[in-house]
């Protein structure tokens, strides 16, 4: 499940009335404390409800093309559909938020809650990958026989714990890349051993990542 602590509330955030101008969100986005904010969360006058968010570039449309400036801005809002919940599975809010800067949050009465960001999706999926825990990430290449996962675990744990495993396929007849973060350094003499293990079983090491370099 998606953790509420992972959101930015709604008290932490500027947020704009849909009866707001363009004019004065341009306003707003002129202020030097917004010099690198990208968009605002659109509510409605209670303040309670998600209606959509306003962006920059269409601000900066509107006025490049001579627009009405005084229209309220729900007149170039986007992404009024576009939100999650605080109860949200991990795979809903993935594929919500991933062509946005940012996604809505509401709560079990759909009131707005605050926003996950794009990058603390990535904080997220760093986490999951172990890299704090692990030294070194080594892919395998895999040729979805059954069992193979097991077999490259068991290999590996004769050497070493694992932290993390990651399954990557680009197409769908593609070999399944399985990358381990496993706690190793890259110049560790039982990496060594174990790249050649691997090997000599039939699972080539597509890349070996020192992990050092990303702390």
């Amino acid at each position: 499940m998606f953790p509420k602590s992972l959101t930015i509330p709604k008290d932490q955030l500027q947020t704009v009335s849909e009866n707001t101008t363009i004019q004065e969100v341009y306003d707003l986005l002129s202020q030097p404390e917004n010099a690198h904010t990208r968009s605002f969360p659109v509510l409605d006058e209670s303040g309670q409800l998600f209606r959509g968010n306003v962006y920059r570039q269409h601000i900066f449309e509107q006025m490049a093309k001579g627009g009405d400036m005084s229209l309220p801005v729900t007149a170039i809002m986007r992404n009024s559909t576009k939100f999650i919940f605080t109860n949200s599975q991990f795979y809903d809010v993935f594929f919500a938020i991933r062509d946005l800067p940012f996604i809505a949050v509401l709560d079990e009465n759909h009131h707005f809650y605050g926003i996950f960001t794009h990058d603390a999706l990535m904080d997220v999926l760093a986490q999951s990958w172990s890299l704090e825990e692990g030294g070194v990430a080594i892919a395998l290449l895999s040729q979805q026989t059954r069992g193979d996962l097991e077999k490259m675990s068991k290999i590996i744990t004769r050497f070493t714990n694992i932290e993390s495993v990651v399954t990557l396929q680009t197409e769908p007849k593609d070999p399944i890349t399985v990358m381990f973060t496993l706690p190793l350094t890259i110049d560790s003499p039982d990496l060594k051993k174990l790249v050649a293990k691997l090997e000599k079983k039939g699972y080539p090491v597509q890349s070996l990542e020192n992990l050092a370099q990303f702390k």
